[in-house]
């Protein structure tokens, strides 16, 4: 268990904290930026964000200029009910709510008109068609 109230003494208790904290997975960093890989094949561009414990009703994907935002505010369900909330007394509480905000900057060749999203088993995919390339057209001379 990671709460340990009685700990020996040790001289270099400071030391291997920082070191402990350096290696450590912090999961609050995880839940505001939410891991990502970004996929690029022939026809589109594939955005998969990890959203563990999120529905499609919690995420938000809008398109601004040339920027991809995805962003979500997720709040437990005990929050939103607080006057039916019982007095509970918690001695950790860590799952209270979810902030993030993940911003992209789009290609050029990318389709702002064509992006589509879908959520499954806490995977959010986000598909973005590219444009056809402009193929170079040969212009015919008129002898005058």
């Amino acid at each position: 268990m990671r709460y340990l109230v009685n700990r020996p003494v040790n001289i270099f208790g400071d030391f291997d904290r920082v070191l402990n904290n350096l290696f450590e997975d912090n999961q609050n960093l995880k839940g505001k930026n939410p891991a990502v890989d970004i996929i690029e094949n022939k026809d589109a561009y594939i955005l998969e964000l990890d959203l563990p414990g999120f529905s499609e009703k919690d995420v938000e994907v809008k398109v601004e200029d040339n920027k991809l935002k995805i962003a979500s505010v997720h709040v437990q369900e005990e929050d939103k009910n607080e006057e039916k909330k019982e007095e509970i007394q918690y001695l950790v509480k860590e799952r209270n709510h979810s902030v993030f905000s993940r911003n992209f900057i789009l290609p050029k060749d990318a389709d702002r008109e064509s992006i589509s999203g879908s959520f499954k088993n806490g995977v959010l995919t986000v598909s973005i068609s590219k444009t056809p390339a402009k193929q170079p057209r040969s212009i015919k001379i008129k002898a005058a």
